[in-house]
This record gives structure tokens, sequence and C-alpha cells, in this order.
């Protein structure tokens, strides 16, 4: 069953990046931005499902992941928010996280073949700040972006809890792995449907405008 659902999660974000790539050029910079972050974890995905079919370790595309994930998103959030604090937050920990990132690898090599809890934590929760951010933002300010929006904060708060303790998985081979990955793709699932709610509501709005 959760071989379905996965199928289903990668169907739904292909979808999502050749309908969002459709208006790429009629949109403003925080959708492209948004955009080529879905181009990049399309690409993460391709990758890991070449990796298992070659037999070959994929825990180590994670950080691609993840890291991924962080910059674009940093990227997207940074054209979107407009108060300067709020523009500077994101400069400054966009350095900071990648250096503590870095350092962590470092340190502990060994690392790169797991997930990276300091990792997991710094890139989702910086990102969860950036989106409460602009939930804040939307009390006074037009609502850009509310569902994409909402989908990262659900998706981000709910997998890093699930990411977190999947180390123990591989430590100890606990059982409870599948309910964690059970839980995560249904939070994915959730946050790839609000991005295509997304899209629909910005394609027909300009359908409207016209």
């Amino acid at each position: 069953m959760f071989k379905v659902f996965e199928n289903i999660a990668n169907l739904l974000l292909f979808i999502n990046f050749i309908l969002f790539l459709l208006r790429f050029n009629k949109e403003n910079k925080a959708y492209r931005i948004y955009t080529i972050y879905l181009g990049v974890i399309v690409a993460v995905q391709i990758a890991l499902k070449s990796f298992i079919y070659f037999g070959y370790e994929n825990l180590v595309l994670s950080h691609a992941y993840f890291c991924g994930q962080f910059i674009m998103l940093s990227l997207f959030y940074l054209e979107l928010l407009k108060e300067k604090y709020q523009q500077q937050i994101i400069k400054w920990n966009l350095g900071i996280t990648i250096s503590v990132v870095v350092l962590s690898f470092s340190l502990n090599p060994s690392s790169l073949f797991n997930y990276n809890p300091i990792e997991i934590l710094f890139t989702s929760i910086s990102l969860i700040v950036y989106s409460t951010f602009h939930f804040y933002n939307m009390l006074s300010n037009r609502k850009e972006f509310y569902y994409i929006n909402c989908g990262i904060l659900i998706y981000l708060f709910g997998s890093t809890v699930t990411f977190l303790p999947r180390n123990l998985h591989y430590k100890f081979d606990f059982s409870f792995d599948n309910i964690l990955q059970s839980l995560n793709i249904g939070l994915y699932i959730t946050y790839l449907i609000l991005v295509f709610i997304e899209w629909y509501k910005l394609n027909f709005r300009s359908l409207d405008e016209k």
C-alpha cells in the first residue's frame, strides 16, 4: 500500500511541476523560483529511483533533498516577504544554516550515509519560521501563495517529527519505520494537493482577468 501512495505522490509532483512550468513566463519571480524548486525535487526523486534501480544506497541523496529544498524555498520566501527585517533574517540564516550543516558533515562524515538530525532540524525549522512570517503578513496584505504556504507549514512540521527519529530504525531495527513512512507520505500528498489547488486558483484568476 505504501508503494501505491508513493507512486501517487510522485505522479502529483510531476503533474504540479509541468502545470507550474506552463505558466513560468506569465507569473512573478516568486512563482518562477517555486517552479524551479519543484523541478529540483523532481530531479532528486528521479535520482533516488535510479539509485534504487542500480542497487546503490540512496540515503546520501536525502541531503540533496533537504538542502535543495531549504535553499530554493529560502529564495522563494526572500522574494515573497516584503518586510526588511524578515528578508535580513532569511539572508543571514541561509548562510548560517548551510555553514552549520557543512560543519556537521565535516565533524561526522558517516552522517552522509544516514539522515542527519542537525540538517533536518535547522533546514525545516527555518522554513517553518518563514512560513509563519508569511501567514502573519497575510493578516494585513494580499493572500499570495496561501495554499502553498499552508502546505509547506503542514508538511514540514509533520515531516520534521517523522524524519528526526528515522535513524533509530536503521540502528535498532524498530518496526515503527513503516508508520513514520506512511505518515510522511500522507503529509506529502496533502502538500502536493494544496500546491495543485494553488495552481488552479492562479490559472482561473488569470482567466477571469481576461
